[in-house]
């Protein structure tokens, strides 16, 4: 039997939650040795890390798990939660609810999307992505995601990843209280609004948010795509969730004409410079 539930090659997103959990441990054991210059140039990799993890790692997690074993993943996602610094199954339900409703417009005063990029904006609008990005971490998406939570029966899960976050911040202010305050606040708020930043450029501009073959953005580079397993592919990725990063191209494929009858937008830019767009 495969350790693997659908490709060996998810042993790599594997590794990059290892890499980030060891690396952000070692930071805050190594916080009196480094200097002020050596924490700034370590800043950048590691925020990039942080903001992987939600937006690759993760993501590709929820809608394929990447082993076998159900206890194996659940074992994944409590480890996981450390390094996201929040429960994973609050951000499982609430990105399912995000493509359940797929960024819809306001209709009736709001949007059934908690993270639709249109529930804050005006005159029918796109809210700007800086406060989008900024604030998207603390608004009531969390409460949507509970009650599905709640529906599943999977509370004991999210208790236990719970326990999992609290521990891990514990160990973190227990090798420096100081590298926690100065360091690692920044660094999870940071790395949070380069998620934000990614998901809604993964829809701004999309040709219809009422069409299910233009109600995202896709960017199609190659290198981007390799780095990133397939996250270029956002229309493909909304138009069939449950099918493997791996298959995305092949998505993409597949609804050639739907996406050339809908005009469905494919973007110049990578999500995160998408304000360039």
């Amino acid at each position: 039997m495969s350790l693997w539930k659908h490709s060996r090659w998810d042993a790599v997103l594997f590794a990059a939650t290892l890499l980030q959990f060891a690396l952000t441990i070692a930071w805050a054991a190594a916080f009196d040795a480094m200097s002020a210059a050596e924490h700034i140039a370590a800043f950048i990799p590691m925020v990039l890390l942080f903001y992987y993890n939600p937006i690759v790692v993760t993501h590709n997690f929820l809608h394929t798990p990447f082993f076998a074993s159900n206890k194996l993943n659940n074992a994944f996602a409590i480890f996981n939660s450390a390094n996201l610094g929040l429960p994973q199954i609050l951000y499982k339900y609430h990105h399912l609810t995000h493509h359940k409703y797929s960024n819809d417009p306001i209709e009736n005063g709001t949007t059934q999307d908690p993270s639709s990029t249109y529930r804050f904006g005006k005159d029918g609008r796109q809210e700007h992505w800086v406060p989008y990005s900024a604030f998207g971490l603390f608004r009531d998406g969390t409460k949507y995601a509970f009650r599905e939570i709640q529906k599943k029966k999977k509370t004991h899960l999210m208790g236990y990843e719970l326990i999992s976050v609290a521990l891990a911040f514990a160990l973190l202010i227990a090798l420096s209280w100081q590298w926690f305050l100065v360091v690692y606040a920044p660094l999870y708020l940071a790395g949070w609004f380069l998620a934000h930043v990614e998901n809604y450029f993964e829809h701004f501009n999309a040709t219809n948010a009422r069409d299910d073959a233009a109600n995202s953005v896709s960017y199609y580079h190659p290198l981007y795509n390799k780095l990133m397993f397939n996250e270029g592919y956002h229309q493909e990725h909304h138009l069939r969730p449950q099918r493997h990063w791996t298959e995305r191209p092949q998505v993409q494929t597949e609804f050639r004409d739907e996406m050339a009858r809908a005009q469905t937008h494919a973007a110049s830019w990578p999500p995160l410079l998408g304000f360039l767009d």
